[in-house]
C-alpha cells in the first residue's frame, strides 16, 4: 500500500480565521488561538472600518505562515477579496486549505462557494 503525501509538520498546523467578531471570538474560544513571540497573532477581526488592503495583507500574512494548514474565511469577506482568492487558488497552492463559511449576520450562499461549485462540477451536479 502507498504511503500518504503528508505535509510537512502537519501535526502542529494551526487553523487561522479572518471573520466577524462573532466567528473569530466562538473560534478563539474553541480554543484555535495562538500568538507567538513577535506577538502575531493567527485571526483577524473585521469589522465596518478594516479596508479591503488590510484583509488582503492578513490574508498573504496567513497563506505564507508554514504553520497555518487551515484558512477560515467569512463568506461575504471572501467576496470582497475575490480576485485575491482567485489567484491564491490559480497558482496551486495546496497550503493553506480555504474554506469559506457563513457568519451569523450574512446567510450562506452557495452559489459563492468555491468549494460547492467544484464538488458539484466533479459530481456532474447542475442546480434545478
Amino acid at each position: 500500500m502507498p504511503e500518504k503525501a503528508v505535509f510537512k509538520g502537519s501535526a502542529d498546523g494551526l487553523l487561522a480565521v479572518i471573520g466577524d467578531d462573532d466567528t473569530v471570538t466562538g473560534m478563539l474560544l474553541a480554543g484555535c488561538g495562538n500568538v507567538d513571540e513577535k506577538r502575531n497573532t493567527n485571526f483577524l477581526v473585521v469589522t465596518s472600518k478594516t479596508t479591503t488592503a488590510q484583509i488582503e495583507e492578513a490574508f498573504r500574512n496567513f497563506c505564507n505562515d508554514p504553520r497555518i494548514s487551515v484558512l477560515l474565511i467569512n463568506q461575504y469577506i471572501a467576496h470582497e477579496m475575490r480576485a485575491t482568492l482567485d489567484a491564491w487558488a490559480e497558482r496551486g497552492e495546496k497550503r493553506p486549505a480555504i474554506l469559506e463559511v457563513p457568519s451569523k449576520e450574512h446567510p450562506y450562499e452557495k452559489h459563492l462557494d468555491p468549494v460547492y461549485q467544484r464538488t458539484k462540477l466533479l459530481l456532474g451536479l447542475r442546480d434545478d
